[in-house]
């Protein structure tokens, strides 16, 4: 069966997209590429959140229960990271 189908086949059963990704990775944390750490202008948790916000398309919600933090600290880092790339 390929990727497309079963994407498809979970999305009409009511999972989200994010939902999905969680599901066919293992372990996403493990997933994150080195470079995305060597930005020295952002701290640790920016940097993921960055990463996993934009390039993962996660939802602030499962940034947060990945990173076991709240919701509005995941917002306001991943804002405050965007005015500092700007």
């Amino acid at each position: 069966m390929e990727v497309d189908t079963i994407v498809e086949n979970l999305r009409t059963k009511g999972y989200s997209y994010s939902e999905i990704f969680k599901l066919m990775q293992k372990d996403t944390l493990d997933s994150i590429p080195i470079e995305v750490l060597q930005d020295r202008n952002l701290g640790l948790l920016q940097s993921v959140t960055v990463y996993l916000k934009d390039k993962r398309n996660l939802t602030f919600h499962d940034i947060a229960k990945l990173l076991k933090r709240d919701d509005r600290t995941i917002w306001s880092t991943y804002n405050k990271a965007k005015k500092k790339l700007k």
